[in-house]
């Protein structure tokens, strides 16, 4: 049997996926972890050795971290996100630390809002977060400021 695709002609628009954004329980991040995992694999692999897939899920599931993920009407995952809640002696910052995923056009921007809102009802006085050089065309969009860069050294 041969199955057709749906062909758009040269300028039409292609119809947009509608996405649900979603904070998960951390007594269910288990069971989705490998729908997950290939969309975060790749940013826990920048972390330099700080962090492994198998650290992320125990702190995901100890709710050390919080996990949110954008999926589709068929329960497809496109996409996540790992957050933390980090207390510093004069205030309150929501950390978002791994990110990934496909169509991130598409899910993005509803996923930073909900975890904004998030962060205001934790008591957050904002958000914060290390990223690599390509992310800032999305974070200064959305109102953050670079404050500093990251340096490393390995020995």
């Amino acid at each position: 049997m041969v199955e057709t695709a749906q062909v758009h002609a040269i300028g039409e628009v292609k119809p947009q996926t509608e996405y649900i954004i979603s904070l998960v329980p951390p007594e269910h991040c288990s069971s989705i972890w490998r729908d997950v995992r290939k969309h975060l694999s790749s940013a826990v692999d920048m972390s330099g050795g700080r962090w492994s897939m198998e650290y992320l899920l125990a702190a995901l599931v100890s709710n050390e971290q919080n996990l949110w993920i954008a999926y589709d009407d068929n329960k497809v995952i496109h996409g996540a996100l790992t957050t933390q809640l980090v207390t510093y002696p004069s205030n309150r910052m929501m950390a978002l630390h791994f990110l990934g995923g496909e169509d991130f056009d598409g899910w993005y921007k509803e996923m930073l809002d909900q975890v904004t809102s998030f962060a205001k009802k934790c008591g957050c006085e904002g958000l914060e977060t290390v990223a690599r050089k390509g992310f800032w065309k999305w974070f200064e969009e959305d109102g953050f400021e670079r404050e500093a860069a990251f340096y490393d050294k390995k020995f």
